[in-house]
């Protein structure tokens, strides 16, 4: 199975001053194809829990597709962890799968098992809202030792993601990281 992890320049629907501030990249996310089918299981197993309705919200979007998905995990500055589908159709790029001038894609290769281990990290975190502390301190050489994954930045939520599903070991700065140091990483280890 792959996985697409997708960095965004601060372009298109990126371009807004707090993106420019950071170096090449200004956000990553994760990104699947799946079937409608598998995904609508996989949330109906993953119904238990604090999000409950924001599972039961994103079932009712999936009623209305049939056959392939592509489906993106991701949280956006200020926003929570959230869900949406991508599509080839669509013009905007946002909701298109990721491509260049808006994105540099890294591609993974996993097993199922990792596949429905990343998939449950994400459900069981969605609608955790946006770190700002931590998002900021990355413009800094300081950073907060712990950490209770009560809040995410875009980074440190993929980065948490792939190691909690074994696709790499966790790097000594997870809750430190920007893009463009998750890029460097993933592209120097076998994920």
């Amino acid at each position: 199975m792959q996985i697409d992890v997708a960095f965004a320049h601060p372009v298109g629907p990126y371009s807004n001053p707090i993106n420019h501030l950071i170096p090449t990249y200004c956000h990553v996310e994760l990104s699947f194809h799946t079937t409608a089918v598998s995904f609508k299981q996989q949330l109906v197993q993953n119904m238990e829990g604090s999000n409950k309705k924001l599972l039961i919200e994103l079932k009712k979007r999936l009623d209305k597709i049939n056959g392939k998905i592509i489906v993106c995990f991701y949280i956006n500055f200020g926003e929570v962890v959230s869900c949406r589908f991508l599509s080839s159709l669509i013009d905007n790029a946002y909701y298109r799968p990721p491509e260049k001038p808006v994105y540099d894609v890294l591609t993974l290769e996993c097993t199922v098992d990792q596949m429905n281990k990343l998939t449950e990290f994400y459900l069981k975190n969605l609608g955790k809202p946006y770190d700002y502390v931590r998002a900021m301190l990355c413009l800094f050489p300081y950073t907060l030792r712990n950490c209770t994954y009560e809040k995410y930045f875009c980074s440190q939520l993929v980065m948490r993601s792939l190691v909690e599903a074994g696709l790499c070991e966790e790097p000594p700065n997870i809750n430190h990281i920007t893009p463009i140091e998750v890029y460097n990483y993933l592209k120097k280890i076998p994920c």
